[in-house]
């Protein structure tokens, strides 16, 4: 049995990172497809001595209100920030089922960043022409699928290597 090296770590923990680099995960958080893209990711990367931020949390309540003065919505996006801030990739995937309007958000925050972020943007996303304008302005790669993710993530961690 082949052991797990990356490790994955959920909102809002303080764990320490134990990879020698760091993914996180922003984009499509609705549940869409039957696997969930985060956890196909997570576990096709399980070979790497990576940390991967997963913004997920078990404990979140729909009814919790998206308001700055409500401690666990401000606790949640500042976790999200910080470990955006950290991560050595940032990947934003972009669901056509999904209009992902913080996702956007996160892209703009991150895209300035020479290396920081890799896209996913398959076809059917409604604003995908803009994504790859954006993407093309700022020389971020942009793939289709989350099989092009892993390889990109893989070929981006070895180049930072060197």
């Amino acid at each position: 049995m082949t052991q797990t090296r990356n490790q994955v770590i959920y909102a809002p923990s303080d764990e320490p990172p134990r990879g020698v680099k760091s993914v996180f995960l922003a984009g499509t958080t609705r549940k869409v497809d039957t696997s969930g893209w985060r956890e196909t990711l997570s576990a096709s990367l399980f070979d790497l001595p990576v940390t991967i931020y997963n913004h997920y949390r078990a404990d979140w309540d729909s009814s919790w209100r998206e308001d700055i003065d409500f401690p666990p919505f401000r606790e949640q996006v500042e976790w999200e920030l910080e470990k955006q801030d950290k991560a050595d990739i940032v990947v934003v995937y972009f669901h056509p089922a999904t209009q992902a309007p913080v996702s956007l958000l996160e892209l703009g925050i991150c895209v300035r960043v020479p290396g920081k972020a890799i896209v996913v943007c398959p076809e059917g996303y409604w604003k995908r022409g803009n994504v790859q304008i954006v993407c093309e302005k700022f020389g971020v790669e942009m793939v289709d699928d989350v099989d092009a993710l892993r390889e990109a993530i893989v070929k981006r961690l070895l180049s930072q290597e060197t």
